[in-house]
Parts: structure tokens; sequence; C-alpha cells
């Protein structure tokens, strides 16, 4: 490795100097370093009522895992971990969104079955 011209070497520790490029923009800024773009004044979504709705209404198991993915994301919120607590409610949506997939499956697979069940008992009269 050749020194630079003058023929001092650069300091590692030294960032340079400052850009305004943000390779995160979702996540909130770090100490000394600039807000990203718009996914650091958002707000943060809980999910919690969602969650409660998909464990009710859609599919128990993956409910509950919205439901504790929920409470994490309020818990971290309040404890000030924006970046926790705006995984927590990734994780929470995503799970919310699975209970709605699991319970439009389970239903076209019921009515499916009732469809095959009348044509039969139909069929057989």
């Amino acid at each position: 490795m050749s020194s630079p011209p003058g023929g001092e070497r650069p300091d590692r520790s030294d960032p340079g100097p400052p850009s305004g490029w943000d390779p995160h923009p979702d996540y909130p800024s770090y100490p000394g370093q600039q807000a990203g773009g718009g996914g650091a004044d958002r707000p943060i979504r809980t999910y919690l009522w969602q969650s409660l709705v998909a464990t009710l209404l859609c599919c128990l198991p993956t409910g509950i895992v919205a439901i504790v993915y929920a409470t994490q994301a309020q818990t971290r919120l309040q404890a000030g971990d924006l970046l926790g607590a705006r995984q927590a409610s990734g994780r929470a949506r995503r799970w919310c969104i699975v209970s709605l997939i699991a319970f439009a499956v389970v239903l076209l697979v019921y009515v499916v079955a009732i469809v095959i069940i009348v044509a039969i008992a139909s069929r057989n009269d």
C-alpha cells in the first residue's frame, strides 16, 4: 500500500467529509449521523388491534405470534428503542398478513369441500 502524496497516511478513524447519502434511510439516525430519508420520521405502528382481530377471527396460532410482536413493538417504543420497535412492528405486520392468508386458504378449502359434498350428494339422488 503506498502513501498518498505528502507522505502521511490517512487516519482510519476519520470518517471524512459528511455526505448526504444514507445507506439505510428507513432506520433512525445514530449520534453524529445525519437523519435519513422519509422512514425515520414516520410514526411507528404497533399493529396491536390488527393482531387481536387476526387472532380472534382469522388464525389463532399465527395471530398469537402477531400479538407477541405487537406488544414487543409497543414496549420498545415506550422505552425509546426506535430501531427495535420498527423491527418488531414489521414482524407483527408480517404475521397479521400471514394470519389473513391462512384464513383465506382455510375458507377456500372449506368452500371447495362443501361444493364437492353437495355435488356428490345431488348426484346420488
